[in-house]
């Protein structure tokens, strides 16, 4: 369809790439359809919400991912009276352990956003189109607009009854990236991704994956010698207020919800040596293999910036390295940096001492 003029056409291709992406799931309750209740997805998304607010002062939002985080912390500093739902009884769940959800908790806490966390969204009371209250199957909130950000189901509609997709909807794709077709591949949030820390598909709808995935599609069309795409960690990082948070691979909760026999390490300490005019804590966790121990996952948090250390851990966890490597890798030291046994080596020898 050409959008500028409406009209419909057949085109034909040699190559397709569908980048489709996703879209926010929106459940199906009373007042969904009201105009203070936005969606947050894209750049015209955040221009509403952006506008809307100017006008208003008490903000629900829905859905504590993310997403749903950042539009709360960044309308706590406008100072709104801002509440934050999700029926998970923690927030960003699916990335961190307890340990560091408690903290970035109290954060908000200390900011004067409401948590309504283990609640679920039954209704939305409206009058004039507008909703008024939020009701959960715990309490009722006033509010003046609602941010829906609950998760994104992928949007495979165009050719969901001509290529092969898994449960959820998504495309199902090789290791280069080509659908059940050939000459159409796919990438993006559309599609499900090899999760190197289970060795298996799953569905992870970060930008970062759409990325590379995009450029690994361009150059297998175009190239003599296509390549493999290497997989993800669903590595990613977060600021809260003033802390620095940042994940890779599984968390210890998803792997007991898996099944896996896992153990995990707990290091806190100091970013560098006591004896510097400032140093800061910095809690780090390490989840692996028990039997093997292959690194599967990892979170730290600190005021301090130390999420790059999840960059180097996730590139472990794609190479298969285990906590006794982790232990002797070489980092560098510099007391301005870091202390003489990097937080990561820490973690590896920690595992050791446990498994003696």
């Amino acid at each position: 369809k050409n959008l500028n003029t409406q009209e419909t056409f057949i085109d034909n291709f040699d190559k397709l790439v569908m980048s489709t992406g996703s879209w926010p799931i929106i459940p199906k309750l009373e007042g969904i359809n009201s105009k203070n209740l936005l969606l947050s997805k894209n750049f015209e998304h955040a221009n509403n919400i952006i506008e809307y607010a100017k006008k208003i002062n008490k903000i629900t939002v829905i859905g504590a991912g993310y997403i749903g985080v950042e539009l709360a912390e960044a309308f706590s500093k406008q100072g709104k009276e801002v509440t934050l739902v999700d029926i998970e009884k923690r927030i960003m769940s699916k990335y961190l352990d307890p340990e560091f959800t408690h903290l970035a908790e109290e954060a908000f806490r200390e900011n004067k956003v409401r948590l309504a966390l283990g609640q679920k969204v039954i209704n939305f009371k409206t009058k004039n189109n507008l909703i008024t209250h939020v009701q959960t199957d715990q309490k009722i909130f006033e509010t003046e607009m609602v941010i829906m950000c609950i998760s994104f189901v992928p949007n495979t509609q165009l050719l969901r009854d001509k290529l092969e997709t898994s449960r959820n909807d998504a495309f199902i794709v090789n290791d280069f990236l080509q659908t059940s077709h050939p000459d159409v591949y796919a990438c993006g949030d559309c599609t499900n991704i090899y999760y190197n820390p289970t060795k298996n598909y799953k569905y992870i709808p970060l930008a970062t994956n759409a990325v590379r995935m995009g450029t690994l599609i361009g150059i297998n069309i175009t190239s003599k010698k296509p390549q493999k795409y290497l997989g993800t960690q669903g590595t990613s990082g977060i600021k809260i207020y003033d802390l620095n948070i940042s994940s890779t691979g599984l968390t210890a909760y998803s792997a007991q919800l898996l099944g896996i026999n896992f153990d995990q390490v707990l290091i806190k300490d100091a970013n560098r040596p006591e004896f510097m005019p400032k140093f800061d804590a910095a809690i780090l966790k390490i989840v692996y293999e028990k039997d093997s121990k292959r690194i599967l996952g990892g979170q730290i948090l600190s005021t301090v910036d130390l999420t790059e250390k999840m960059n180097t851990l996730s590139v472990c966890i794609q190479k298969g390295m285990n906590m006794e490597e982790l232990a002797f890798i070489d980092f560098f030291f510099h007391p301005y940096f870091n202390k003489p046994w990097n937080l990561l080596n820490l973690a590896g020898l920690k595992a050791l001492d446990t498994h003696k």
